[in-house]
């Protein structure tokens, strides 16, 4: 057990006492709703693991606020005023409250009847609403405090306020959203004016039975918005109104949602130093919690250590793992399976309605996977075929239920799929992943075929095989289609493309590729069947992904283009009737890739048990990948 370790320290907020200083973020549960107005099953087991792993306060997500909530058959929605409801919630606090863990509510208000604090402003990313009324403003403030009151009832210990990242409440933070003229616009005290009297209505109300926390945008990194030093203002400004202060970045649009939810594209940690700048400002006397991408343990201690922040606040990462704290305890913070960044968690409410990890297979199957799991039977001796993602997960948990695993990889490294990564600074986090799954294969009993092509009657004497070859490069039947590259092989050999290429193919993997080269320096021009480029990504990466992509002037982008000709160094193509040529040094394919079914499928009746799974069932993603290896491995 290592010692000394800060975040573990408990800290005292006025009645309240954390255990420790690693607070769960709140995780919006959209995923987990089927229409209830009260938390389901799965989103009770979901913030009771929360609890389990480990932290001081689990902060669930998000409370509608206001009289007339309704399910809309899409988000989450939970009525707190009726009594009939509160049941549920009561449950939920003394699920967490038995891991000796406290507990908050995030409240978050969209003003009703399409109000917004100015004419003209964005509801939250979509649409533009219309100067909220005095009255208005007065109803919705009673309903933050009855809000908070009820909670009270229900037993939690703590709320959050979001205002942050252009959420209603911030947009009359900030000097770029809020153009009223009255005595709640213009000046810095004046746009704290409303945030300010909910705070003191809602402290008149509850007491200290509650502690508040505020989130805000220290910085929306927008010209004529809330910059650092005005953040830090506003800060100053509230802090007698409130318990804590949580410190964020950025707005709810494209443009800056990297950091409200940082990717690839951004650092590791890289609020951190908004948070910082309060701490160190010498304004600021309130706790001051962090948030973004927090990653471990120690991340979170050299945070406090250093005096960056009093406490860390950690969504995806307890996703990810949710012994992310007892491993690093244990000093095994190598072990603790990486968050990829994919946001995929984020937006399981676009796919299938169902709340989902990449990387780690039991996330939204808290509440049932105790009754789906198999004990480990006999001990079996298990091949696994292929060294990617899937394999390496299969052989991983097929070890870790005591079975003898031998690992059968064609090339001369693990990684397959993604050993891309390694070259493409933007996805660290996904070659992390993929370094972090070789790293176990290594350290755990597993016995490792390099160099290996498995053929059906070299596995001979295997109780147990498991495919996992991948999948190949789907080549489109075009004239001279030959003489381009695929986008798999051009990674680590960039310097041998030439100034300018043509990229064949404007889905994720072709837009990525070519974003990579651009980013080198290199002209990478895209040419795409479709009307608009990656319409595979999912909602959230795509968001990001168009946004470095118009910002990067390397990048050109040629959609509803049908590809007809290819040749060394040019592509033909149709575009609105019309026939263009356009010239490079490199033509680059990817039109997608295809499952290696036939050589799977040859491996049939080799041994007693043989499953298929990865990309040579379907070219997916890393997800299905990791689910297929987990459940493959789990039923051996």
């Amino acid at each position: 057990m290592s010692t000394n370790i800060n975040s573990m320290t408990p800290i005292r907020i006025g009645n309240l006492m954390l255990k420790n200083r690693i607070i769960s973020a709140p995780s919006t549960m959209h995923s987990m709703s089927d229409g209830q107005l009260y938390p389901t099953e799965n989103a009770m087991a979901f913030f009771e693991e929360r609890a389990r792993a480990g932290v001081g306060m689990v902060t669930v997500a998000g409370l509608k606020v206001g009289k007339d909530v309704q399910d809309d058959g899409a988000m989450t929605a939970w009525d707190v005023n009726a009594p009939n409801h509160r049941n549920k919630l009561m449950e939920l606090v003394e699920r967490v409250h038995y891991y000796n863990a406290k507990i908050s509510m995030e409240l978050i208000g969209i003003f009703p009847e399409g109000y917004t604090v100015s004419d003209g402003c964005s509801i939250m990313g979509w649409g533009e609403g219309h100067e909220i009324t005095r009255q208005a403003m007065e109803d919705f403030k009673n309903d933050w405090v009855d809000a908070a009151e009820a909670l009270v009832e229900c037993g939690f210990d703590a709320i959050l306020i979001h205002s942050g990242h252009s959420c209603p409440l911030a947009q009359f933070l900030s000097p770029l959203t809020n153009k009223r003229t009255d005595e709640y616009g213009g000046s810095t005290e004046n746009r704290c004016r409303y945030l300010i009297e909910i705070l003191d209505a809602i402290r008149a109300r509850v007491g200290n039975r509650l502690m508040i926390e505020v989130r805000i945008s220290g910085t929306e990194f927008e010209e004529g918005g809330i910059e650092l030093e005005e953040g830090i203002r506003i800060g100053e400004l509230i802090q007698d109104h409130l318990d804590v202060l949580q410190v964020s970045a950025g707005m709810h649009n494209p443009k800056w949602m990297t950091w409200v939810h940082p990717c690839g594209f951004r650092p590791p940690m890289p609020n951190v130093y908004v948070a910082e700048a309060f701490k160190k400002s010498g304004k600021i006397h309130v706790p001051i919690t962090t948030v973004g991408a927090i990653d471990s343990v120690s991340s979170a201690d050299d945070i406090i250590s250093s005096g960056k922040a009093d406490m860390v606040t950690i969504a995806r990462a307890l996703i990810a793992d949710p012994e992310l704290i007892k491993k690093g305890l244990d000093g095994r913070e190598d072990d603790v399976t990486p968050c990829i960044k994919c946001m995929r968690c984020h937006d399981s409410t676009v796919y299938g309605h169902h709340f989902q990890c990449a990387v780690n297979p039991k996330a939204g199957l808290e509440a049932c996977l105790k009754s789906l799991e198999v004990a480990p039977g006999l001990t079996k001796n298990v091949a696994v075929v292929g060294g990617g993602p899937a394999g390496m997960k299969a052989a991983l948990v097929a070890n870790e239920r005591g079975h003898k695993v031998t690992l059968f990889e064609a090339s001369d490294s693990l990684g397959g799929a993604l050993k891309f990564a390694d070259f493409v600074e933007f996805k660290y986090p996904l070659a992390g992943y993929k370094n972090w799954l070789i790293k176990q294969v290594e350290k755990n009993d597993i016995s490792v075929k390099l160099n290996t092509k498995a053929a059906p009657d070299s596995l001979k004497g295997f109780d147990s095989v498991i495919m996992a070859i991948g999948a190949e490069p789907l080549i489109i039947p075009v004239p001279g289609v030959e003489n381009a590259k695929v986008a798999t092989s051009v990674y680590g050999k960039e310097d041998t493309l030439g100034k300018e290429v043509i990229v064949i193919g404007g889905g994720q993997v072709g837009c990525e590729t070519a974003l990579h080269l651009a980013k080198k320096g290199i002209k990478a021009s895209v040419i795409e069947m479709r009307p608009e480029l990656a319409p595979d990504a999912s909602t959230t990466h795509r968001a990001e992904l168009m946004n470095e992509i118009d910002a990067e002037p390397n990048f050109v982008t040629i959609t509803g283009a049908k590809c007809t000709g290819v040749t060394a160094d040019s592509v033909t193509y149709e575009k609105d009737g019309k026939t263009e040529t356009i010239k490079g040094d490199t033509v680059i394919l990817s039109s997608g890739m295809k499952a290696k079914s036939a050589e799977a499928d040859s491996f049939i009746g080799c041994a007693p048990e043989f499953v298929e799974i990865g990309d040579c069932v379907r070219a997916r993603t890393v997800e299905q990948a990791t689910k297929e290896a987990f459940y493959a491995a789990n039923n051996l």
